[in-house]
């Protein structure tokens, strides 16, 4: 069984002493001498589960496969974005309301000073390697649309649908055509999403659908699904990260998305439910860092065993992930994950 675990950022700036400023995302000479610090503290804590580089090279990074930060999609749609050393960047809202997402429209990227800062690297990084390691985190449709409006992208569902549909779907051109882009570079674009994904199906192209969590599938499938659909469509490959803890309140939804190969299933998830739902689709199942930091480790064991063996199909299709543990975890208790994940 394949298996991974994702720091938050205080860890790698505790561990590693990394700073996830600006730099680090906007430098990509900083970025990779930063990889190589992160890739070299994996193995010094967690090398005998096979995590990490004992002597790591430097890689053609743009973004990061080491975190799970998603910002470029809406800065890129008009939000401001601030950066801390030891956090993920920080999306400002825009709080535009039903009269003024009707305005909105995807940006040209030829014409955009944001994508142009991102296209130096593209164009840096190809000078200097001739490839490109493409792990912008891919974000999602209504994850970004709740950048733009905070919480009235819930309200406009009821208030304003057609504004609503508008904004979703000049998100979508922007996923689009942002997504061309990375797999003219590289077809594992994915893993800024979530890096167990680049173990198992490194082809998918795969949306956050994070805050699909907080609506119905009723709703999801009127206005969210159509998009997902597009995005199938013209990538082919497909999966849909979904870190919420009930899936499978929205799985009916999701079926019906073409081309799907991959789904993230979020921890406390009805995990038999959304396997019987997804036949043939490899599943991911997360466990939750919090949970990581207070069950014992005869608990974890027999969490995980119990993860591997409901998320299973036929022996098989099944990972197990642990994301976003920080740096008041300690390094026991992830132990204790990874030793339950290599005996499995």
């Amino acid at each position: 069984m394949k298996y991974d675990i994702t720091f938050h950022p205080s860890w790698w700036h505790a561990h590693a002493g990394i700073d996830f400023t600006r730099d680090f995302f906007d430098e990509p000479q900083y970025r990779m001498e930063c990889d190589m610090k992160m890739r070299r503290a994996l193995y010094d804590h967690f090398g005998e589960y096979g995590l990490g580089e004992k002597a790591p090279l430097m890689r053609p990074l743009l973004g990061t496969d080491l975190l799970a930060a998603g910002y470029l999609y809406s800065e890129l749609m008009g939000c401001e974005v601030k950066y801390q050393a030891d956090n993920s960047p920080q999306i400002i809202c825009r709080d535009l309301d039903e009269d003024e997402i009707g305005e909105i429209f995807a940006p040209e990227l030829e014409k955009s000073e944001v994508w142009q800062r991102t296209q130096r690297q593209i164009d840096y990084l190809l000078g200097k390697f001739g490839y490109v390691e493409p792990y912008i985190n891919l974000q999602g449709v209504q994850n970004i649309s709740m950048d733009l409006m905070g919480q009235e992208a819930m309200v406009v569902f009821y208030t304003a649908p057609e504004e609503a549909e508008h904004v979703l779907y000049e998100i979508t051109k922007l996923s689009i055509s942002v997504g061309r882009r990375l797999k003219m570079l590289s077809d594992d674009i994915s893993g800024g999403v979530t890096a167990i994904v680049r173990k198992v199906r490194p082809k998918v192209y795969l949306t956050s659908n994070c805050s699909v969590e907080m609506i119905s599938n009723d709703l999801y499938e009127k206005f969210l699904l159509p998009c997902d659909q597009i995005l199938a469509e013209t990538f082919g490959s497909f999966g849909v990260h979904h870190c919420g803890a009930t899936m499978e309140h929205v799985v009916d939804g999701y079926r019906k998305i073409p081309n799907l190969d991959f789904a993230e299933v979020g921890a406390f998830s009805d995990l038999a439910l959304v396997r019987s739902k997804f036949p043939g689709v490899f599943l991911n199942a997360r466990y939750s860092p919090a949970r990581l930091s207070e069950a014992s480790e005869e608990e974890i064991m027999r969490e995980v065993q119990e993860l591997a063996v409901t998320g299973q199909e036929n022996g098989g299709l099944i990972s197990v992930s642990c994301v976003g543990i920080d740096k008041n975890v300690s390094d026991e208790k992830i132990k204790y994950f990874l030793k339950a994940c290599k005996e499995m």
